[in-house]
């Protein structure tokens, strides 16, 4: 008995249940599991377009291939220890100081880091939004309050209400732009909740995993140079999703040199390989990649919406980054996410079901940006559907 009680829960943290056949997502699984969807479907990767993960559809540049073959031999030493040159590079990018940085094995590793090191017992997650955050601060024993942005306001902050709770916590957490909804504040409503922050003495965390797919210049948004002298902010930068490197993990937080130090304590040694640490190097100066690849993704998404919104029963909401929210409406013939996900997953076409973030119901999906022939089929296979 005991061991079939273990074997169900195993199952039921495994990440996918069955919908007719098909599976699909639990609470705890992120998008971008194309071997799991390979396993259970049937289907061959090549045969498989994935809107479900949000990475440049530019992949690596052919200077970086060479770059790793060229690095093979520096597999046989150990990696500098803390990044050390990765961080220099950086910081002459953002015109701030490498104390200013904590470079790590992706974004996920810094986002755990936060409530280790400064022993959260409050938090404040402002939703829907990436679920890593909650998980985080209730692995290290905080109390977790939600503030729920609405439907209705295009999922924008009400600050009204954020006012009332900042007091109470120690900690907010926040993405911009937000995953999943694509909701981007402003730099001045940023800021605001910046001042918000520190007037009171709580740390603010804000995620810029995807900044660099803004449509405008990110510095616009961007708080990452607020942190040489608040001394209660985090800025969370991912390498993986514009670089297009998320089997290689590279991120790294910029704060203020004393809040970098607690960090940094608690990090073990040589925690990013050499091929990531050369890699983010050279990515981060390769200014052609960079141009040509927010001008792929501005052209891309533009497209999308506007085929996206001659399909019947799917509502679109505003996208700031390189994906694209959504709500399925009463008319549409899929009545959930779910059997939509279904259905096109007869097509080899997934998307992300955002039934499990919390706050969000089971209408609504989000499908990322990608190249104009996959972006094609994407329509196709939702039109037949839907």
């Amino acid at each position: 008995m005991k061991a079939r009680k273990l074997q169900k829960k195993i199952l039921n943290r495994s990440g996918f249940g069955k919908v007719k056949g098909i599976k699909v997502m639990r609470k705890d699984e992120h998008g971008g599991n194309l071997s799991k969807m390979v396993k259970h479907s049937g289907l061959s990767m090549d045969k498989i377009v994935d809107f479900s993960v949000n990475i440049n559809p530019q992949g690596l540049p052919p200077q970086i291939k060479k770059l790793v073959t060229d690095n093979i031999s520096s597999l046989s030493r150990y990696p500098q220890p803390k990044s050390e040159s990765l961080k220099n590079e950086i910081a002459k990018m953002y015109k701030i100081r490498p104390d200013n940085l904590i470079i790590g094995n992706g974004s996920i590793e810094l986002i755990y880091l936060i409530p280790q090191a400064l022993k959260i017992k409050n938090a404040l997650i402002i939703t829907p939004t990436f679920s890593e955050y909650e998980a985080a601060a209730r692995l290290y024993g905080a109390k977790i309050e939600f503030l729920a942005a609405g439907e209705k306001d295009d999922f924008k902050v009400d600050f009204v209400k954020l006012a009332k709770l900042i007091p109470k916590t120690e900690i907010v957490f926040i993405c911009n732009p937000n995953n999943p909804t694509g909701t981007m504040l402003t730099k001045e409503e940023m800021r605001r909740l910046m001042n918000m922050c520190e007037r009171n003495r709580v740390f603010l965390a804000v995620d810029e995993a995807f900044m660099d797919f803004a449509d405008n210049n990110a510095g616009q948004f961007s708080l990452l140079r607020e942190v040489r002298w608040n001394r209660y902010l985090f800025v969370i930068r991912s390498l993986t999703k514009f670089f297009a490197l998320a089997g290689l993990r590279l991120g790294y937080i910029a704060a203020h040199p004393r809040l970098a130090k607690r960090l940094v304590a608690f990090q073990y040694p040589w925690n990013v390989n050499v091929p990531a640490q050369v890699i983010g190097q050279e990515m981060i100066k390769d200014n052609g990649y960079i141009k040509k690849s927010r001008e792929f993704i501005r052209r891309e998404k533009r497209f999308l919406i506007q085929k996206l919104a001659k399909i019947s029963g799917i509502k679109i909401y505003p996208a700031a980054a390189n994906f694209i929210f959504c709500k399925l409406e009463q008319h549409c013939r899929a009545k959930s996410a779910a059997a939509l996900c279904e259905q096109l997953a007869k097509e080899a076409v997934i998307i992300r079901d955002c039934g499990n973030f919390r706050g969000l119901n089971n209408k609504f999906f989000r499908v990322a940006v990608k190249a104009r022939k996959d972006n094609i089929r994407l329509i196709a296979a939702l039109k037949k559907v839907c």
